[in-house]
């Protein structure tokens, strides 16, 4: 069986599965592939974000703690126009 077969295959379980549980009440078509996609990532995807947590470790081991989530929210709010509450 190909790839893509086994793939197909894969998705169309995972989909009964969530009909049979009663997952899907207002799920889309799309949301329920990314949500396979999540949980069966391919290997290229694995190995990237395995470097990005290596590098993101490694930028904290190197002093780097990047910036607090408040400033990039003000920072957000102030380019989008949006006011605080």
């Amino acid at each position: 069986m190909s790839t893509t077969e086994e793939d197909l295959k894969s998705f169309s379980q995972f989909v009964q599965q969530k009909i049979d549980n009663g997952e899907v009440s207002g799920s889309t078509l799309p949301e329920l592939f990314d949500l396979w996609m999540l949980q069966n990532p391919t290997d290229e995807s694995y190995l990237e974000d395995v470097a990005a947590v290596n590098a993101s470790i490694n930028d904290f081991i190197n002093g780097d703690r990047g910036t607090p989530a408040g400033e990039d929210s003000r920072r957000l709010r102030e380019e989008f126009g949006i006011s605080p509450e």
